[in-house]
């Protein structure tokens, strides 16, 4: 009996320390992000819930965002979908494929309004195969 409850302790702290270790997605988005095609172009994330558009280090647009397991028409409770809404109310829905999935600096995203994907890196200098 003892063994047993040795055992079931061993296994509930270890899934508290793995669980304490997956940060969840608005946190690992947190960050500057360039778009794979164009370094020029740079998403950044901030813990307010705004992500800034910038070309040439020009800030273009301020969006604020949200994460959750729907979007609009979309809704999948084992997806994450990010929302973008502007400042006139117009929302833009991205389905997240992955944030720095083992730590390999990489946010895959697929616009779907036309269902294109859309890599960026958090690295400028990073070189990422497509």
């Amino acid at each position: 009996m003892k063994n047993l409850l040795f055992l079931l302790l061993i296994l509930i702290s270890t899934t508290a320390i793995f669980a304490q270790n997956q940060d969840p997605s608005s946190k690992r988005i947190l960050g500057n992000w360039y778009s794979n095609t164009n370094r020029n172009t740079k998403w950044s994330f901030t813990q307010d819930g705004k992500v800034y558009n910038y070309n040439n280090n020009r800030m273009k647009v301020m969006y604020k965002y949200s994460i959750s397991h729907s979007c609009q028409n979309f809704s999948d409770d084992t997806a994450e979908f990010v929302t973008l809404r502007d400042k006139d109310g117009n929302e833009f829905c991205f389905r997240i494929n992955g944030i720095n999935e083992n730590k390999n600096g990489i946010l895959s995203l697929t616009n779907l309004s036309n269902m294109q994907p859309l890599i960026f890196v958090n690295d400028v200098n990073s070189k990422v195969a497509q």
